[in-house]
């Protein structure tokens, strides 16, 4: 079959399976809690509990989604994340359709969040090492831009199509939807060229990689609980407050900002370095600040769009090192352990945060992700600090 030759194509063409996958995501994430608890009639705690299972899964698999890239090719590794998602969509419509809700029904949920986590934790990982490998590390910066575009976008949409749908056209065609997205994906995965691999130089053990990627990635960890408190306590803060009815926009505000920044700031990502880090983190501990000390909703409104704007580029500014500081021939293990310090910022966030909400209120647990966010800048420098010496052995060699 005709192969894609054109290398900045095809990368843009890896970050769109990425957005039919995490459109897939973003609509089990919507519709499954509805299923549980307005369907199946469980409490909270289950509808958490399905959630969770796929984060864990994606975070445990994180690891082997790297490996299986270095050593088989980003080609087959989004090849198998595609089969795995496109089977758990299939497992969620047909226990929709024929099974009646029932513990059965239940655990065979849970078994399909399990395949979706290990699934999209290889289609994360492949659509970041697929294009470097096509690209060059040079660009790094603008795939990483490109990719976390993608993949809020098809949370975004994935989120508000499976809200949708439940009032309008069912939970069945969402879980259908669900299903047929991630196969578009392989008609993508046909047309663009694999990269070479070297199995059998990538035997680096996993502590070498955390060891080389601990300081990137506590920054992205830390910084990521800022994102995980305004998805789960704005709302709320914005209810308890009695400014309802501004929620969905300060909600949007944070998608706004996001999105502005990659769009301002992506092409400078490989060139701005520890600098533009910095200031990214600036910017979003500053939205943090203005939300927990927020006595009128457009004082919150404008925390939230600092937030997502300063939070944006703080993934692709500190992929760099995390990648850089990594061989060639390991850039997926590289790339899957600064990936899964997203995964332990959400259960952080989830832990620690519903601890605080319920002693110190909502706002407390904004002044928790700005306390996070100061600590992430140390990293950062931690981080450039160690790229810094990587290339300069790399020159002295």
């Amino acid at each position: 079959m005709y192969k894609i030759q054109n290398n900045l194509i095809a990368a843009s063409l890896v970050a769109g399976i990425l957005f039919l996958a995490i459109i897939s995501l973003g609509l089990s994430l919507a519709i499954l809690p509805l299923y549980v608890n307005k369907i199946a009639g469980y409490q909270a705690f289950y509808v958490g509990l399905v959630i969770a299972t796929e984060s864990v899964a994606t975070l445990f698999s994180r690891a082997f989604a790297g490996r299986y890239s270095d050593n088989h090719g980003p080609r087959k590794g989004m090849t198998l994340g595609l089969s795995l998602t496109v089977s758990a969509g299939l497992i969620c419509w047909l226990t929709f359709v024929f099974l009646p809700a029932s513990h059965l029904a239940y655990g065979i949920i849970l078994l399909s969040r399990v395949l979706m986590g290990v699934g999209e934790s290889l289609i994360f990982t492949c659509s970041g090492t697929w294009p470097i490998g096509l690209v060059g590390k040079t660009h790094a910066g603008k795939i990483m831009s490109w990719v976390g575009i993608a993949m809020f976008l098809g949370l975004a949409i994935g989120n508000f199509g499976g809200t949708w749908s439940y009032s309008h056209s069912g939970l069945n065609v969402s879980a259908l939807i669900m299903t047929l997205l991630p196969l578009l994906g392989f008609i993508v995965v046909m047309l663009v060229k694999p990269v070479s691999v070297s199995p059998s130089v990538n035997h680096v053990p996993l502590a070498y990689a955390v060891k080389r990627v601990w300081k990137a990635g506590s920054g992205f960890s830390l910084a990521n609980i800022g994102y995980a408190s305004i998805t789960g306590f704005l709302v709320l803060l914005f209810m308890q407050n009695n400014w309802g009815e501004q929620a969905a926009v300060a909600i949007s505000l944070f998608g706004v900002g996001y999105v502005l920044s990659r769009l301002t700031l992506g092409w400078k990502a490989d060139s701005s370095g520890l600098g533009m880090t910095i200031f990214s983190l600036c910017v979003e501990a500053t939205g943090l600040l203005l939300i927990s000390m927020s006595f009128t909703p457009w004082m919150a409104m404008l925390g939230s769009f600092l937030t997502g704007f300063g939070l944006s580029m703080v993934y692709p500014l500190l992929a760099l090192p995390a990648i850089k500081s990594m061989p060639d021939e390991n850039i997926g293990l590289a790339l899957s352990t600064y990936e899964s310090c997203f995964d332990i910022g959400i259960l952080i966030s989830g832990l620690i945060g519903g601890i605080i909400v319920s002693v110190f209120g909502y706002p407390a647990i904004f002044m928790f992700a700005f306390c996070c966010c100061l600590l992430a800048l140390y990293s950062a420098v931690l981080a450039y600090r160690q790229l810094d010496t990587t290339q300069t052995r790399a020159k002295e060699g």
